[in-house]
């Protein structure tokens, strides 16, 4: 008889063991798969943040350029009726 309860003691605890092991794998592959979605996760939010601050600046260098094409058309003018008046002065 002890040498029975001697085994299902032994058979007890590797079995405890084992699934003490198989709970730390899975809690680790858990972490892993979650450590890792939360890094993907956190690089696509600074690329969206990135994103959406190049196209701010794209708007501010969009209306510059517009603003810079105005100003020319305004010199291109002024330019032209200054020609014509030192034509017609000659």
């Amino acid at each position: 008889m002890p040498d029975l309860a001697g085994n299902v003691i032994k058979n007890n605890a590797t079995f405890v063991g084992l699934l003490g092991t198989w709970i730390l794998t899975i809690g680790g592959l858990l972490w892993s798969v979650a450590s890792t979605n939360a890094t993907y996760d956190l690089r696509i939010d600074h690329i969206e943040e990135e994103l959406t601050n190049l196209d701010a600046r794209l708007d501010v260098a969009e209306t510059f350029r517009m603003e810079i094409r105005s100003d020319l058309a305004e010199i291109k003018t002024d330019l032209m009726w200054i020609r014509k008046d030192l034509e017609s002065r000659n």
